[in-house]
C-alpha cells in the first residue's frame, strides 16, 4: 500500500513556475491529524496487493490499514491489538465506510484503490476535541493499485508527482459514495473541504489563511494546493502554526538559540518522554494525569544526561544545566496533554497512545 508522496512547500526548487497559473487550481484545508491509509482487500485483485496487505487482511472484505510508513492491521482486529491512538479510526472504518460500494468502485476503476485520510487525533492544533463532536477520518486523495508498479521514486523524494491518482472530481466522488451517511459524526468519514477553485492565477504570498471548517474559531493549518494537470500537491502552511508546533513539541536543532535549547530539542524526544510515562504508569502504579509532570520532567532530565552525556560533552558550545529544566518541563507537559485528550478521544489507555511514533 503505497505511501504517499512528500508534498513541498509552495517555494520548494521542484515545484514549476507554472504551476500556480493552471487553470485547474483547487485549495483543500490541510488539517493537523495524522496520515492514515486503508484499501479493502478483495479476492478477485488478490494478485494487486503487496505481500503485506494479504497477511494483514483478514479475509475477502477486510479494510486493511495502516499509518504513514506501515500497514498496522485490519478493521476486524481487537482494538487490544491496535495503538489507542488508532481507536477511533478503526471503528469508523467498520462503522463509517460502505465496503460493498468500495467494491463496486474496484470494478469502475479495475483494480482496488488506496483511500487517503487524516486521522483527527490531537496534535498541534485542537480543534475543540473535548468539547465538539468531530469526524474521525478526511478523506483526501485516492489512488488505483494497478499504476504503483511504474510509479518508481525518483532520488529527491520531492520530485516525485501524483500524475496517478485520481483527479479531484473522481476522488472526491469516491468519498461520499464509500462514507456511510447514518454514522455518528465521532466514528464518521468525511471528505476533505475544499475551500476554493482557482482558474485566473494564485499569488501564494497573498493568500489569506481562512478559520478551518471543523471549529471557525481555530484558523486552518494551512492549505494544499492541487493541480490535476500538473499532477501535482503543493502546501501553504500557517506561519504561527509553524510556531505553535514549535513551542509543543520544541525546535529543531538548527532553529535553536542557546546550548540548552540545542540539549532539549536533540535529546528530548517524544519517545523519550513517553517511555518515562510508561515506567510510571504501568510498572510503578502512578495514576495518569498532568500532575505527573511533577516527578517526570526530572526523570527525563536525567535520562538524557545518562544515557547521552558523551555526546553532551563533546558539544562545542555551552550548556547551562539549570536552563535545560524549564523547557523540558514545558515539553513533557505538552506530551501528557496530547496523551490524555487522545486517549480520551479513542476511548483508550493514555499508555497505549502511539506507542510507536515512528510510525
Amino acid at each position: 500500500m503505497k505511501v504517499y508522496p512528500k508534498v513541498p512547500r509552495y517555494d520548494h526548487p521542484v515545484v514549476p513556475a507554472t504551476f500556480f497559473d493552471a487553470e485547474d487550481l483547487a485549495l483543500v484545508e490541510k488539517f493537523d491529524g495524522s496520515a492514515f491509509r486503508f484499501t479493502l482487500f478483495d479476492e478477485r485483485y488478490a494478485d494487486s496487493y503487496p505481500g503485506a496487505v494479504e497477511t494483514a487482511a483478514d479475509g475477502d472484505g477486510s479494510l486493511v490499514f495502516g499509518t504513514r510508513r506501515s500497514i498496522r492491521g485490519s478493521h476486524t482486529d481487537s482494538l487490544t491489538e491496535i495503538d489507542g491512538a488508532l481507536h477511533r479510526a478503526v471503528r469508523c472504518l467498520r462503522t463509517g465506510i460502505n465496503t460493498a460500494v468500495l467494491r463496486t468502485l474496484h470494478e469502475e476503476y479495475d483494480g482496488p484503490l488506496i483511500i487517503y485520510a487524516e486521522n483527527l487525533v490531537y496534535s498541534t492544533l485542537d480543534y475543540g476535541y473535548s468539547d465538539r463532536d468531530l469526524p474521525a477520518l478526511v478523506g483526501f486523495d485516492v489512488l488505483p493499485f494497478e499504476p504503483i508498479e511504474t510509479m518508481t521514486p525518483p532520488g529527491d523524494p520531492y520530485e516525485e508527482t501524483f500524475a496517478e491518482f485520481l483527479d479531484i472530481d473522481a476522488a472526491w466522488d469516491v468519498f461520499e459514495r464509500i462514507r456511510m451517511e447514518d454514522t455518528p459524526i465521532t466514528s464518521s468519514f468525511v471528505p476533505a473541504s475544499i475551500l476554493e477553485h482557482v482558474d485566473n492565477g494564485f499569488d501564494p504570498e497573498a493568500y489569506t489563511f481562512p478559520s478551518s471548517t471543523l471549529a471557525d474559531d481555530v484558523p486552518v493549518e494551512g492549505v494544499v494546493v492541487r493541480s490535476d494537470e500538473h499532477g501535482r500537491r503543493v502546501k501553504l502552511v500557517r506561519e504561527e502554526f509553524k510556531e505553535l508546533n514549535r513551542e509543543q513539541f520544541g525546535r529543531n536543532p538548527d532553529e535553536v538559540e542557546s546550548g540548552a535549547e540545542f540539549l532539549v530539542a536533540t535529546y528530548c524526544t517524544s519517545a523519550r518522554i513517553r517511555k518515562q510515562i510508561r515506567t510510571m504508569v504501568v510498572e510503578e502504579g502512578h495514576e495518569f494525569g498532568l500532575h505527573l509532570n511533577d516527578e517526570l520532567y526530572p526523570r527525563v532530565v536525567a535520562d538524557i544526561w545518562a544515557e547521552n552525556w558523551t555526546e553532551i560533552m563533546q558539544l562545542e558550545f555551552a550548556v547551562t544545566p539549570a536552563d535545560v529544566y524549564p523547557l523540558v518541563a514545558k515539553r513533557c507537559l505538552s506530551e501528557l496533554r496530547q496523551m490524555e485528550t487522545n486517549a480520551d478521544l479513542n476511548d483508550a489507555e493514555p499508555t497505549n497512545i502511539w506507542q510507536h511514533l515512528s510510525e
